[in-house]
């Protein structure tokens, strides 16, 4: 049986495996590097730049206003989008429109949010990741909203009289 998918729509599909690999490996560095966040989040609170600047870490985690936790939500969200993808990524990859869409939606929902991160100051390994992470996500929906992939998900009837 000869797959009648276009590639552009394989090369999405891949596009947004990549983008899961990539929220993976940031979720990893969120791990890793959670120290960095909570300095970041300091330096940008009124309530404990000061603090940081003369007490460091200890004395944030210390102090009355609590830095937030990021691991967990990290985590969670990593996991809600990985299941939304998938389910959507397999509608999708099965010609209905709604996939499309809701890949669509997810998508400008997450880079919107994405860029929002970025205005904070995080430190730069997050910036670098989510602008990667921004760029896979563009290259997906370019390649999703193609005319092949339109061809696809809405193939053209013909009658012959």
């Amino acid at each position: 049986m000869v797959d009648e998918r276009p590639i552009e729509l394989t090369y999405a599909l891949r596009a947004l495996l990549a983008l899961v690999v990539a929220g993976g490996i940031t979720v990893l560095f969120v791990v890793l590097f959670r120290d960095s966040l909570v300095e970041a989040w300091a330096r940008g609170n009124p309530a404990t730049k000061e603090l940081l600047e003369t007490g460091g870490l200890d004395a944030v985690r210390a102090g009355t206003v609590k830095p937030p936790h990021f691991i967990a939500p990290a985590l969670t969200l990593y996991v809600v989008m990985l299941g939304l993808l998938w389910v959507l990524s397999n509608f999708l990859r099965n010609g209905f429109e709604w996939g499309r869409l809701g890949i669509t939606v997810l998508l400008l929902g997450s880079a919107t949010a994405s860029i929002g991160a970025i205005l904070t100051a995080p430190p730069m390994l997050f910036v670098i990741c989510t602008a990667v992470a921004i760029v896979i996500g563009v290259s997906a929906l370019t390649l999703m909203w193609l005319p092949p992939v339109t061809q696809y998900i809405h193939p053209r009837t013909t009658t012959e009289d």
